[in-house]
């Protein structure tokens, strides 16, 4: 029988070990309700500006809402589409916050420690070391180091800026093994995936979309070299002036991507101020990215264009 409190928790994180463990107890053949659930869910955070959580009581509905969360991420990875995966990592992120905002101070340190986000918490006051407050802080210009309070290699937070903190770990989990490569996926999965609301993409090119897959491909697979010249000679041009994305949507996705690219290789001089000039840079200019034959040149040993 399920306990109770793990439902609880698998409920408003359904990221977490306690809800790995009541997905694998449920593992079975493709149920009907949850992809609607698994569907909805993907619309929901595609589709609205404001994503929170639910409160519900019923343990069986607690139980479907943890496993809907499974199908969402299949589907979204049939969509095959990065900004809308994108725009899902960041909208499941603020939808654990905000059960993250009303629950107890033990679940928080609990999510904290399974996050592997090293942060304690005393005298009204969450404290984690230097190191680890800008392996996650990076590229979030809210969580600047220079508006902390520092001491002796540590860093003290208010608990507005550990949550922001603690949203940037939890999005990092979220992206872990995302997209699932589409011959992972059941096929009911794809053809379901077909009927999901998306929102429109501002894009002025949609019809020359089809001759920079490549790009979406680079955007799906982080790489530990050639940064600087992917960005202001790739990402930048392709999301301001290709998709026709506002400076910031573009900087925001590039960070992220970027963030990605540092679990492979930490190794990088590419920050949040480099991205965001470069994409004025590139919306003002009209830049459009290098051509395919070019980054083959650049991505040769580094990852396979087609």
């Amino acid at each position: 029988m399920q306990d109770t409190h793990d439902l609880d928790f698998a409920y408003r994180y359904p990221f977490s070990k306690e809800a790995r463990e009541i997905i694998a107890q449920s593992a079975g053949s493709i149920d009907d309700n949850l992809i609607s659930m698994g569907k909805l869910r993907v619309e929901e955070d595609l589709n609205r500006a404001e994503i929170s959580h639910s409160r519900l009581n019923m343990v069986d509905i607690k139980k479907a809402y943890v496993l809907s969360y499974v199908y969402s991420r299949m589907i979204i990875s049939a969509i095959g589409n990065q900004i809308h995966l994108d725009r899902y990592v960041r909208s499941e992120a603020k939808r654990a916050r905000s059960a993250l905002e009303s629950d107890t101070l033990p679940n928080m340190i609990k999510l904290m420690a399974e996050l592997d986000l090293r942060m304690s918490y005393s005298d009204g006051r969450f404290i984690i070391s230097l190191p680890s407050f800008l392996t996650f802080s990076s590229g979030d210009q809210g969580l600047s180091l220079v508006k902390q309070e520092l001491g002796k290699g540590l860093v003290y937070l208010d608990k507005e800026n550990a949550m922001g903190l603690i949203e940037k770990a939890i999005a990092a989990e979220v992206r872990r093994k995302l997209p699932i490569p589409l011959s992972d996926l059941p096929k009911r999965i794809i053809a379901e995936s077909k009927g999901v609301k998306l929102p429109k993409i501002n894009t002025r090119v949609e019809i020359r979309e089809g001759s920079y897959r490549w790009i979406e491909k680079i955007l799906s697979n982080p790489i530990g070299d050639v940064r600087h010249r992917t960005v202001n000679l790739i990402l930048a041009p392709y999301l301001t002036n290709i998709k026709g994305l506002s400076e910031e949507e573009a900087a925001s996705i590039i960070i992220e991507f970027i963030e990605r690219c540092k679990q492979i290789n930490p190794d990088t001089k590419v920050n949040s101020s480099y991205i965001k000039y470069q994409c004025k840079y590139s919306k003002s200019k009209g830049m459009k990215p290098l051509s395919l034959e070019k980054a083959r040149e650049l991505y040769r040993g580094v990852l396979e264009l087609d």
